[in-house]
C-alpha cells in the first residue's frame, strides 16, 4: 500500500435498519392510456390530483456522459450548443459535444444514445397543463404506492367559497366569549356600570 491510496473507499450496510425496497411498476402492469381517458398525476406543488389526458407525444432525449464522468439521460436536442441537432439528427456515438447545463454554463461532454420517448399531456382542473412520462400517470382503478395516497389530494373551491356567498355578513360584531381563566374575574358590564355611577 502506497500513501496515495489513502483514503479508502469504504462501505458499511446494517441489515438490522435497511431501507425498506419500494417496489417500482413494472412496465406490463401499466395500462394502455387513451385520450380523454381521467387519471391521477403529480401537480406542481408535489400533490396528485385527479386530470384529463389530453394527448399523447414522443419526445426525443440524449444521454451525454460529461468529462467530469457525470452523466444526463434527459437533455434535450436543443440543449447541444455546437451542433443543430433540430435539423441533422443526434451526433455520431462517442463524438464530442458541448452542453448548455441548466446553470447557464457549458460542459463538455461525449454522445451517447438518443432515446424516444412516449410523454403525455394532462390537464387538471383548474386548466393547467403539463408534459409527464408514463411512469409518472396513475390510473383511477389502479392500485396506488402509500406514498402517493398519502399526497392525493381533491381540487377544491372551498376556501374561496365564504366570498362567493350573497349573505356576508359585513357590519356585525361576533359574540365575544370570555377566557376560561379569567371566568371568576369578570364583571358583567351591567354591574360594572351600576358600580361606576
Amino acid at each position: 500500500m502506497h500513501p496515495d491510496d489513502w483514503p479508502f473507499i469504504v462501505f458499511i450496510t446494517c441489515h438490522r435498519h435497511r431501507a425498506p425496497a419500494i417496489p417500482e411498476r413494472s412496465k406490463a402492469a401499466m395500462q394502455e392510456l387513451v385520450v380523454g381517458q381521467k387519471v391521477i398525476c403529480k401537480y406542481k406543488n408535489g400533490r396528485y390530483y385527479q386530470s384529463e389526458l389530453l394527448e399523447l407525444t414522443t419526445a426525443t432525449f440524449y444521454e451525454v456522459v460529461f468529462d467530469d464522468g457525470s452523466f444526463s439521460d434527459n437533455l434535450f436536442p436543443e440543449d447541444i450548443e455546437n451542433r443543430d441537432c433540430i435539423r441533422l439528427g443526434p451526433p455520431a456515438k462517442g463524438e464530442a459535444v458541448q452542453v448548455r447545463w441548466t446553470d447557464g454554463l457549458i460542459y463538455g461532454a461525449k454522445f451517447v444514445a438518443s432515446h424516444s420517448i412516449p410523454m403525455y399531456l394532462v390537464e387538471f382542473e383548474d386548466g393547467s397543463q403539463i408534459s409527464v412520462k408514463r411512469e409518472d400517470i396513475y390510473t383511477l382503478d389502479e392500485d396506488l404506492p402509500k406514498r402517493v395516497k398519502s399526497r392525493m389530494s381533491v381540487a377544491s373551491d372551498m376556501r374561496f367559497e365564504l366570498f362567493a356567498q350573497n349573505d356576508v355578513k359585513q357590519n356585525t360584531k361576533r359574540q365575544r366569549v370570555i377566557n376560561s381563566r379569567y371566568r371568576e374575574d369578570y364583571i358583567e358590564p351591567v354591574i360594572y356600570r351600576a358600580i361606576m355611577e
